[in-house]
């Protein structure tokens, strides 16, 4: 793809365009044409980190226009560089005006090189609207100065261009990748209804909390979410261990700020842990496709070496937290354990529930319900523990494998539609023994929250996401007949 281009390669590319301009504003009398292209120094005008800024550049031009009627739309992918051309019944200079915002606004518009192109052929310059000359990339300085004097070297000016498409998709990952543990969060809590926790219906067994100190403390969390994920993109290619050193003050830094949101309430401590790992995992992972048993297995490597260490440091010595004195008594590693493994009921168990649950057909609740019960009936959750004790956890798993059975048996005789209104009834009777017994799985929410994380995040990777889109191909050389043609 990285082929280089000759003045003359340019120059037909030049007049190719003109062209297709002439023949759009010949064919729609009166409208405006929006050519991108995209300002890239050098004789290399199309590479994939070109091709993936410029498919961004295209979508948001796409959404500045969007207010207007659009009679064309094409784009095309030659060695010449990525160029679209779009036309739209609209007033030139508006169009120049809203477009320049996009420009100026954004740090990567800078890489967008848009033309305006009025009714009569002209185009529309930024003095024509009022606005100073663009801005060197290096320096600042005015672009069309540095360029004719050649202040700066075209090796420079291409290195500069891709930096600051790496640093784009880099910073809008970790953005993303914070918004899906949010929404993880969010939906977590909003999952209705749970027996013994937080949700739309009630607060469970709790009595110092309810879904909105659960919406406070996940909003609070976003930043740090982001945080992991920036983390985790320095530790690429790296040692995860050292990736999981640098992630214990911003966590601590977390479990603050939920306080401070929650008015000291713990709504997510062990979400802090979990899913911090899992946004670092991610972002360690960023460049290559998604992979949710690779990210999940990647969390092992990263917490491993010291949640073993801190077992055995619980067995053999004094017990700090109640999660070690159950490690002590029943050998039950809790969260610690199931990061060392790589968050082996994610991947094993309620990631595939709640894919199966999507694809009976059931909506993001009532799979996530599925995937509740499952780990519910499959893991040993130390909060249930903590709060019913041993006898009081083994009724509860008990009671989630006999609804756990039900829900297998409705998905393998594809009838789980039908029948998760009677299931849902059963939840919410177990709900209110649950709550009356003051028993809340807590750990199996976070483990939920975990699963509901990867599924955002695949869905992203499904979309395009921010690890990187393709620009449509098309034709510019043959505006079709009728509009909107692509």
């Amino acid at each position: 793809m990285a082929e280089r281009v000759t003045v003359p390669d340019m120059m037909n590319a030049r007049e190719a365009r003109a062209q297709a301009q002439r023949t759009l504003l010949a064919r729609y009398p009166g409208a405006a044409v929006v050519c991108l292209c995209m300002n890239i120094a050098g004789p290399v005008k199309r590479t994939e980190n070109i091709e993936r800024a410029f498919a961004w550049g295209a979508a948001q031009v796409k959404a500045v226009l969007a207010p207007y009627e659009t009679l064309f739309d094409a784009a095309i992918h030659e060695k010449t560089g990525p160029e679209a051309m779009i036309c739209v019944r609209a007033e030139a200079k508006a169009v120049k005006k809203r477009l320049c915002a996009l420009e100026d606004g954004e740090e990567l518009g800078r890489l967008l090189d848009i033309d305006v192109i009025a009714p009569d052929g002209g185009k529309i310059s930024r003095t024509d609207i009022g606005l100073p000359a663009r801005r060197c990339l290096l320096c600042d300085k005015p672009a069309p100065v540095c360029a004719r004097s050649r202040a700066h070297s075209v090796d420079a000016l291409f290195e500069r261009a891709n930096a600051m498409i790496d640093a784009h998709f880099e910073a809008a990952f970790a953005a993303r990748t914070a918004e899906n543990a949010q929404r993880a969060l969010l939906c977590e809590v909003a999952v209705t209804p749970k027996p013994g926790l937080v949700d739309r219906h009630n607060a469970g067994a709790h009595n110092d909390m309810d879904v909105f100190t659960f919406i406070h403390s996940a909003c609070a969390l976003r930043p740090y979410f982001e945080n992991c994920a920036r983390i985790g993109l320095a530790h690429r290619g790296g040692d995860a261990t050292a990736c999981f050193d640098a992630l214990r003050v911003p966590g601590l830094l977390a479990e603050d700020a939920m306080r401070r949101a929650t008015g000291g309430v713990n709504t997510h401590k062990g979400a802090i842990f979990s899913l911090g790992i899992a946004c670092a995992s991610l972002g360690m992972g960023y460049g290559a496709p998604l992979d949710v048993h690779e990210t999940l297995m990647r969390c092992g490597a990263m917490t491993g070496a010291q949640m073993h260490k801190e077992l055995e440091a619980a067995k053999a010595g004094q017990a700090r937290t109640f999660g070690e004195t159950i490690y002590q008594k029943a050998g039950i590693g809790g969260v610690r354990a199931e990061a060392a493994g790589g968050f082996a009921s994610v991947r094993e168990i309620a990631l595939p529930r709640l894919e199966a649950g999507l694809s009976a057909g059931l909506p993001l609740n009532d799979a996530a319900l599925c995937a509740l019960v499952a780990l519910m009936a499959s893991t040993q959750d130390t909060n249930a523990v903590r709060r019913g004790g041993e006898d009081g956890a083994a009724a509860m798993r008990g009671e989630a494998q006999a609804l756990d059975g039900e829900i297998v048996r409705a998905l393998e005789a594809d009838e789980l539609q039908q029948k998760i209104g009677r299931l849902k009834e059963q939840l919410a009777d177990w709900d209110v023994r649950m709550s009356a017994a003051g028993i809340s799985p807590g750990g199996c929410a976070d483990l939920l929250a975990m699963a509901l994380l990867m599924a955002f995040c695949e869905e992203d990777e499904g979309n395009g996401g921010t690890r990187g889109t393709r620009g449509t191909r098309g034709t510019l050389e043959a505006p079709p007949q009728t509009p909107a043609g692509t």
